[in-house]
């Protein structure tokens, strides 16, 4: 990710960082007693939103995202749940796979919703 930060924001910004970041939206990943990636959600008035998934590149293509997503997508079901990518991450085909669909665009940067049959469009 901080490659794509770089590309699309000029860097990464940890005062920007620090200012949304809240330690109890925060779910570690942990594999075979090792840490291995963190996943943050948070609900606010329309529904779910994810704010970050980092994992171990050495993960990257093994089905670990779409177990923590598929997971979390199980979970609220019956609400709309949102995430922001950019464009060219490699990860949005995933995204797209589990049926977010792009709902906003920003220059290279993508708001991406999946929408239940109970949250409204």
């Amino acid at each position: 990710m901080f490659a794509l930060f770089c590309r699309h924001w000029g860097g990464w910004v940890p005062a920007e960082f620090r200012k949304s970041f809240n330690p109890d939206n925060v779910s570690m990943v942990i594999m075979n007693g090792r840490r291995v990636g963190y996943m943050s959600v948070r609900r606010d008035d329309q529904g779910i939103y994810v704010e970050n998934i980092q994992l171990s590149p050495s993960l990257h293509g093994k089905g670990v995202g779409t177990e923590l997503l598929g997971r979390l997508l199980s979970l609220h079901e019956e609400e709309l749940v949102r995430l922001t990518t950019f464009r060219d991450n490699p990860a949005r085909r995933l995204y797209e796979r589990l049926g977010f669909v792009v709902t906003e665009r920003d220059g290279e940067t993508l708001r991406m919703a999946r929408f239940s049959d109970k949250a409204s469009a």
